[in-house]
């Protein structure tokens, strides 16, 4: 496994890629090294890993470190861990940096299923956000990655979710990646893009990336707005191709 090298902010790799940024979404059971290599073929500019127990990694569970495996072609690729313990987030992150060496790390506070909520992780951690900051305060004090966090709106209010967002901002997250319905919806009604457009103009340093509802090049040239780019998941599970489609949008 390669050695970490610390790097430069200039060097995140979401800074050497131009605007908009196109990826593919962290996807539990899909975005495996095979479909991540193939979508990166296709066009996606950058690839998320599908979301790791941080229990499992400090326990080396054999296969949490298969799901963590990628290519050297695969990059950028960052990798997507969970967990509600924020000791347990510190350590998992520190292993993930030291013997996997992705280009950053991404925190699930998004994934909606009543499993993860039974268990206390995913969105449901925006119902606890000051817990949520804590796993980011202890991730972020012990990793040189760049800093991403997965979510989903807080709420149906646009303030409820730019709160939460300028705390992540102030602990030192570098990117959010924003799915814009609440954890109540799940992937019910329409995603609403409008309050990730109002977290980008509050905070203009902060990369910020939508998803929701891409499903064609028209989708997105209608629902980015002033956002650095978007990830893409459920449409890139019919159609890995869709990346060529969405890159026409850099044209």
């Amino acid at each position: 496994m390669a050695k970490y090298k610390r790097m430069k902010s200039a060097d995140y790799w979401f800074n050497r890629i131009s605007k908009p940024i196109i990826g593919l979404a962290p996807m539990h059971g899909f975005t495996n090294s095979a479909f991540r290599l193939k979508c990166r073929k296709a066009g996606a500019e950058v690839v998320f890993s599908e979301m790791v127990a941080s229990e499992a990694i400090i326990r080396r569970i054999p296969k949490a470190f298969e799901m963590m495996k990628f290519e050297e072609s695969e990059r950028p690729v960052v990798i997507q861990i969970f967990g509600s313990n924020p000791e347990t987030m510190k350590q998992a992150a520190e292993i993930v940096e030291r013997e996997f060496s992705p280009d950053g790390i991404d925190i699930n506070f998004g994934c909606p299923v009543q499993k993860a909520a039974k268990q206390g992780f995913g969105a449901v951690q925006l119902r606890d956000r000051k817990g949520a900051i804590e796993v980011i305060k202890a991730v972020k004090s012990s990793v040189k990655l760049p800093l991403s966090v997965k979510m989903r709106l807080v709420g149906p209010l646009p303030e409820e979710t730019v709160d939460f967002v300028g705390k992540l901002r102030d602990e030192g997250v570098s990117l959010i990646t924003i799915h814009g319905r609440t954890p109540t919806q799940k992937y019910r009604g329409q995603a609403n893009w409008e309050i990730l457009h109002e977290v980008k103009k509050r905070f203009s340093d902060l990369v910020v990336l939508g998803s929701g509802d891409i499903r064609t090049l028209a989708d997105l040239k209608n629902k980015i707005g002033n956002l650095d780019g978007v990830l893409i998941g459920r449409a890139a599970k019919i159609n890995s191709e869709i990346f060529k489609e969405l890159r026409k949008i850099k044209l």
